[in-house]
């Protein structure tokens, strides 16, 4: 089974999950690759698929709204581990926090694409040697859904919105593709390997582990970073280190994610006031590096933009059935009708 990395969560300590199985998955039948979508009847889902490489594919969800004319449009971009509709079956989370935002949208008049990623849902396949895998891939992977979305009838400009680790896939995809805005939810503003180092710190003082294994770990993150493997990591941090991860690890823990939007389009950072995660000083150091960028704070959200159905609540993101909040797609939403669409 290949397995793919992901960085949600540090669990205990003898099984550190942030790195574990791909969920398996059918995939679906769909369009070719390349091939324009109809409209659907009313705001319906339509299952679009571009060319993945190696006679495979990749999925996605096309959303439009009702009514005639153009539309401004999101290319939605998930957390590590996500599928589409923001759900992973690694960890159960079941938020389907990116279907609500798409139908909210849809609701006021803006069209999204959201998409599995490589590896996940029914895109599934699409993902071959695990050790072949870098984190340009999920980029390049980008900006071929980016290039897709802006061939479709009535789009007339085309926004990326990343969330989590998705914010730093959009943020580098902008720098390959023209789009007329950026999107960052929850996006860290260090690089990887300074937040997993937060999170190991933080499983070490809650005593998920203990002080050999933290040390060790510490160890290992800083050789990764500074671009060299590991052999036979102890078998404690294999599921976070093992070796066929560590080329992916290596591509991905000092890229900088305020580097990245130095040169980003108007970019909008949305950060839940609830997010236990991600900090507001992420956010904040992320809206210095662009030429136009806009910080909200979104009260009573967590990491997913989801709102807790009481103050005791920490996190509503294994509650498919909690909302997204409201603040946080309308702030979206103004952003967009607010810029100078061609």
């Amino acid at each position: 089974m290949i397995r793919k990395p992901m960085i949600r969560q540090l669990a205990a300590a003898v099984a550190l999950t942030c790195l574990s199985a791909a969920p398996l998955a059918r995939a679906q039948s769909g369009p070719q690759a390349g091939d324009k979508v109809a409209a659907p009847e009313g705001p319906r889902d339509a299952t679009v698929a571009i060319d993945g490489g190696d006679d495979v594919f990749l999925y996605g969800a096309l959303l439009r709204p009702l009514g005639g004319g153009s539309f401004p449009t999101v290319l939605i971009l998930p957390a590590q581990g996500a599928d589409r509709d923001g759900n992973s079956t690694v960890d159960g989370v079941k938020s389907n926090t990116y279907k609500l935002l798409a139908q909210a949208l849809a609701a006021q008049g803006i069209a999204s694409l959201r998409i599995d990623k490589r590896g996940v849902g029914d895109s599934a396949k699409a993902i071959g040697r695990e050790d072949d895998l870098r984190f340009s891939t999920y980029v390049d992977d980008a900006v071929a859904w980016a290039k897709f979305l802006k061939s479709q009838p009535r789009v007339n400009c085309m926004a990326i919105l990343g969330h989590a680790e998705g914010a730093l896939v959009a943020a580098l995809a902008a720098q390959k593709v023209k789009v007329c805005a950026l999107i960052e939810v929850s996006g860290a503003g260090r690089p990887a390997a300074a937040v997993l180092a937060e999170q190991l710190k933080v499983a070490f003082d809650q005593k998920k582990l203990d002080q050999t294994l933290y040390d060790q770990a510490i160890r290992i993150l800083n050789t990764l970073a500074a671009g060299k493997t590991v052999a036979d990591p102890p078998a404690k941090l294999n599921a976070l280190f093992r070796p066929s991860v560590q080329p992916y690890l290596i591509s991905w823990l000092d890229l900088n994610p305020v580097d990245a939007l130095k040169t980003a389009p108007p970019t909008l950072i949305l950060q839940g006031a609830r997010d236990y995660q991600i900090g507001q000083e992420d956010a904040q150091k992320l809206s210095m590096a662009p030429k136009f960028a806009k910080v909200v704070l979104i009260a009573g959200a967590d990491h997913d933009m989801k709102v807790a159905v009481s103050n005791k609540q920490a996190t509503a993101a294994n509650d498919a059935e909690a909302p997204i909040s409201p603040q946080a797609t309308t702030a979206i939403a103004e952003f967009l009708k607010r810029l100078k669409w061609p």
